[in-house]
């Protein structure tokens, strides 16, 4: 019977949801209220030829314990991909490429590159990366809040309850940007039973992309195996705890 790949601290869902939360998170705040600075500060995101953050990842304990966190990077290449690395020991490293018609996770860990095609990646990323600016178009009836994260109020827009990813059941959004930068600093993911906090640090938006940085970090001549993107969801998903 072959193996199920493991989910390192719920990496993949988080990178499903998160994303898709950011792109329709500032169309939802320009329909509802004008904020054109909101849509601004995540077209600035789409419209780079490349972005990417280091991001860290907190995912609370439903049952009471401290948050698991994880560290890692992203890249994304709107029109050809993106790719989330842990930065965790044994972290893994996910790569969706359009150009490639490949969707890719590699699992230092066990020594084996799960592979797809992009066809198989989320239907909600495809989107994002093959049509960045058609995010621009949601309406998730934003309200401003300000929330204390990590000892500090910051000022943000609470999205309504929301499908953004498939298999994700419905979820909260809160998002808020660098008051620094003008770019995303922190996404919000409540469901019923637990809460990702995604922190986005270091934001570049490349003049150039460089479709280099979508290549997997998976050793030449790894074992590979088929990867099935239902059992990733199904393993990492909100409401399932920390793995």
């Amino acid at each position: 019977m072959r193996r199920r790949p493991s989910v390192t601290g719920g990496a993949v869902a988080v990178l499903v949801i998160g994303l898709a939360a950011l792109a329709f998170g500032a169309a939802a705040v320009a329909a509802a209220d004008g904020s054109d600075g909101v849509v601004a500060m995540i077209r600035r995101v789409l419209a780079a030829p490349e972005a990417t953050a280091r991001v860290t990842i907190e995912r609370s304990d439903p049952f009471g314990g401290p948050p698991a966190r994880e560290r890692g990077r992203v890249w994304f290449l709107p029109g050809r991909g993106l790719r989330y690395r842990s930065s965790e020991k044994g972290g893994q490293d996910v790569v969706i490429d359009r150009a490639k018609d490949s969707f890719t996770m590699y699992s230092p860990q066990e020594e084996v590159l799960y592979r797809g095609a992009y066809g198989k990646a989320p239907a909600r990323l495809r989107r994002l990366i093959a049509e960045p600016e058609h995010a621009l178009t949601a309406n998730l009836s934003p309200v401003a809040e300000r929330r204390d994260v990590r000892g500090a109020r910051r000022d943000g827009h609470r999205l309504r309850a929301a499908a953004l990813g498939d298999s994700a059941g419905k979820v909260s959004i809160w998002i808020s940007g660098d008051p620094g930068s003008g770019l995303p600093r922190f996404v919000s993911i409540a469901s019923d039973v637990d809460t990702v906090l995604v922190e986005f640090r270091e934001w570049k938006l490349q003049g150039k992309a460089r479709p280099a940085d979508l290549a997997s970090s998976a050793p030449r001549g790894v074992r590979e195996e088929p990867l099935d993107p239902r059992e990733l969801l199904e393993r990492a998903g909100p409401g399932s705890g920390p793995r």
